[in-house]
């Protein structure tokens, strides 16, 4: 049995993790030998589609750039998701124009539709959360969506941990009738950087170390940012797989200003 250390760097972001593989490179999983439950599949999947999407914005966008939401007043609701992926590429026409009349950089953005039920009217209502880089001035922004009522557009606020928050919004499952049950659970530019992972390393230290960096340095923020310097430690995850009797530990630090 060999420790990996494996780590993704996502603009400020910094996940080291180490687990164990088999002589032969294969991982062992982090869950048990035994088929997952539907629910807890279903769990399993949403942290990562979550983690995916940190990650993704980590990596594109900074305090520079806007999340906006819009809506319609009720007069102009489309009345069905067609008809809004319509709306959004229209949308996202003019903003490129608008961009390359003002000699900005290619729009680059993720967004996602989301479909409530007005308390007030009983309507269906749908909104439009993206995220984009900055250039353009928020009232232009505003007044190139178009359709009114509501028209939020605010500066990107990442906190220590990225845009962990923003990403769990975006990941929600909306329920609503009208949304297509296989539709994605955002769209993002063709032109977003990925994630840098680079190869991993093998043999990093001895299963035993790992159970100790897990049972006593896990919280140890001196240790972690001597080890990885230039970044800050925020917080660690240990997992313990009975079924195989190994051990894997997340970090998530962020680079240091």
């Amino acid at each position: 049995m060999n420790i990996r250390e494996k780590k993704t760097y996502s603009g400020k972001s910094f996940e080291p993790e180490f687990y164990a593989v088999t002589i032969d490179g294969r991982r062992y999983t982090r869950g048990t030998k035994k088929r997952l439950s539907r629910a807890a599949q279903k769990q399993l999947n949403d942290e990562n589609a979550r983690k995916k999407l940190r990650r993704l914005l980590d990596t594109n966008f900074d305090e520079s750039g806007y999340y906006c939401t819009f809506t319609y007043r009720d007069d102009e609701m489309p009345l069905t998701y067609e008809d809004v992926k319509k709306d959004v590429n229209n949308f996202l026409k003019r903003l490129r124009r608008s961009r390359k009349n003002a000699g900005l950089k290619n729009l680059k953005y993720i967004y996602a539709i989301e479909c409530t039920v007005s308390k007030r009217t009983g309507q269906s209502r749908f909104h439009l959360h993206i995220v984009m880089n900055g250039g353009l001035q928020r009232q232009q922004i505003k007044s190139l969506w178009g359709k009114g009522d509501i028209k939020k557009v605010e500066e990107l606020q990442p906190d220590e941990h990225g845009f962990e928050r923003l990403a769990n919004y975006l990941c929600k499952e909306w329920t609503n009738e009208l949304l297509p049950q296989n539709r994605k659970r955002y769209t993002p530019s063709r032109n977003l950087k990925q994630p840098k992972t680079p190869p991993p390393k093998d043999g990093v230290f001895s299963a035993r170390y790992l159970e100790r960096l897990c049972k006593q340095r896990i919280n140890d923020a001196d240790f972690w940012e001597r080890r990885y310097k230039g970044y800050r430690f925020i917080d660690a995850e240990a997992v313990y797989n009975e079924d195989y009797g190994t051990w894997h530990l997340s970090l998530f630090m962020r680079k240091k200003e």
